[in-house]
């Protein structure tokens, strides 16, 4: 059977319009001036973080359907993650996204950290083609070109070599067929109980 996506919880209707709202706010105060002095935005904005954490019944250990919606270069639920669409072919992904200015990193430009774990996103994903737990071993990017802001940008990660303790994924990122960056990255294979062990290290370090 094809795999066509991970599974994430749906948003409800209201959460869907505040992440959207969020994004939106992430976006407009890029283009705010910092001396602007509003008694009026600050309030909105404290008591929304107020209701916010109001709200939060969900503790840092959730389940994985909750979770992807909180990834952030995909989650749904994440208002830094950027807009993205996902396909999943035979040995491939292929993903569209689209950054805005609070991306930015040179002038116009996407900071190529984010550009970085774009790629760690996509060709992670390539994982759930091979059915396999996995960790990211090494992931290696050259810049071509600057990454415009504001534009569609296009990911495809394909599986070069699949090995006995990993897998080789080589990605290309363009924009309207251009090349702006290439990766490679390395994914070490885990079986559930060294990956499972992994994951509660890092959830007993984390507060």
């Amino acid at each position: 059977m094809k795999f066509t996506g991970i599974p994430s919880a749906e948003l409800s209707p209201t959460m869907s319009r505040t992440v959207s709202a969020l994004r939106r706010a992430m976006k407009a105060v890029y283009h705010v001036h910092p001396d602007t002095n509003s008694e009026d935005i600050a309030a909105t904005a404290e008591k929304l973080t107020d209701a916010l954490i109001e709200a939060g019944t969900l503790p840092l250990g959730q389940e994985s359907d909750v979770r992807h919606t909180r990834n952030p270069i995909t989650g749904a639920m994440n208002p830094i993650a950027p807009p993205a669409e996902y396909v999943y072919g035979e040995n491939s992904v292929t993903a569209t996204v689209r950054f805005h200015e609070g991306y930015q990193g040179p002038p116009a430009c996407v900071h190529g950290g984010f550009v970085a774990a774009l790629f760690d996103d996509v060709l992670g994903r390539t994982r759930h083609l091979t059915g396999r737990n996995c960790v990211t071993g090494s992931l290696n990017v050259s810049y071509k070109r600057p990454t415009p802001l504001n534009s569609d940008l296009v990911v495809v990660a394909t599986i070069q070599e699949v090995l006995e303790r990993k897998f080789i994924v080589a990605g290309q990122l363009t924009h309207n067929g251009e090349l702006l960056a290439t990766a490679e990255g390395i994914f070490v294979f885990r079986d559930t109980e060294k990956f499972n062990a992994l994951v509660s290290e890092a959830r007993h370090a984390s507060r």
